[in-house]
C-alpha cells in the first residue's frame, strides 16, 4: 500500500454519498492538515492531466502524477517555518562577495507544458564585474522544483569547471538552498540531484549556499528568460 493510501486508509472517503458536497466537506475538515493537502494536490493533480489531454492530446501517466504529487507534498514540508518570519526590506538589491570570491547567482525558468526548463547564470567578481554567463536547457523536467535544483547543480558545475575556487552561490529557491544547508541527508525526490551538488563540494577551497529574494536574483532571472530562445546553451 502506498503512503498515500495508508494516510486516507483510516478516512475511507463517503462513497455513498458522493453527491453531497455538505457531507463530503465533513468528510474534509475531519482529516489532518497533511491529509487535506494531499487531496487537494491531488485532485489538482488530476484535473491538470485531464485538461492537458483534452486541450493537448497529451497523455500523463499515472507514475508521473504520483510522482508530482509526492514531489509537492514533500516541498511543501521541507518549508515549514520553525520560526517568526523576519520583516523583508522592501529594496533588496544585490551584493558583491568578498574581495577573493566570486557570487555566481542562478535561477530557473519552468515550461509546463514542455515538461523543460532553462537555466540563467551569473558569475560576478567583488567589483560587481561578470566574469561569465550562461543559459542552459534541460529535458524531461518533471516539475519547478527540479528545475530549480537541476539549476544549482549546472551552476555549481559551471563555475567548478571555470576554475574559480572560493565561491558564493545564491538563489531565490528556498526549498533548495535549504536542503544544501541542512546537516541531515536529503530523502525527498530530489536527493540524487542534492547529492550531486554536495559531492562538487569538493572541487572548492570554499563554497557557500544562500538565499536571496527574487529582486536581489534578477540578472539570472532574466537570462533564464532569455535562455528560452535557444535550443542550445550559450
Amino acid at each position: 500500500m502506498s503512503s498515500a493510501s495508508a494516510h486516507f486508509s483510516r478516512s475511507p472517503l463517503p462513497l455513498a454519498h458522493h453527491n453531497s458536497l455538505d457531507v463530503f466537506a465533513g468528510w474534509f475538515v475531519q482529516l489532518d492538515g497533511r491529509q487535506q493537502a494531499l487531496l487537494v494536490i491531488t485532485y489538482w493533480a488530476i484535473w491538470y492531466a485531464k485538461n492537458k489531454l483534452i486541450y493537448k492530446g497529451s497523455i500523463c501517466s499515472i507514475p508521473a502524477t504520483s510522482t508530482f504529487i509526492q514531489a509537492f507534498i514533500l516541498e511543501i514540508e521541507s518549508l515549514v517555518v520553525v520560526s517568526a518570519p523576519k520583516p523583508v526590506p522592501k529594496d533588496v538589491k544585490w551584493f558583491p562577495p568578498d574581495n577573493n570570491s566570486i557570487k555566481i547567482n542562478f535561477d530557473a525558468s519552468f515550461n509546463i507544458s514542455t515538461n523543460s526548463s532553462v537555466t540563467g547564470i551569473v558569475a560576478r567578481n567583488f567589483q560587481g564585474l561578470v566574469m561569465a554567463a550562461c543559459t542552459f536547457s534541460h529535458s524531461a523536467v518533471t516539475d519547478a522544483f527540479t528545475a530549480e535544483a537541476l539549476a544549482c547543480e549546472t551552476a555549481v558545475t559551471f563555475v567548478s569547471d571555470l576554475g574559480f575556487n572560493s565561491v558564493q552561490v545564491e538563489g531565490d529557491s528556498l526549498s533548495i538552498i535549504k536542503k544544501l544547508n541542512a546537516t541531515t541527508m536529503d530523502r525527498s525526490l530530489l536527493s540524487p540531484i542534492i547529492s550531486d551538488i554536495q559531492n562538487l563540494r569538493g572541487s572548492f577551497d570554499s563554497i557557500t549556499f544562500s538565499f536571496v529574494s527574487w529582486k536581489g536574483n534578477m540578472v539570472a532571472h532574466e537570462l533564464a528568460k532569455l535562455g528560452t530562445q535557444f535550443s542550445e546553451p550559450m
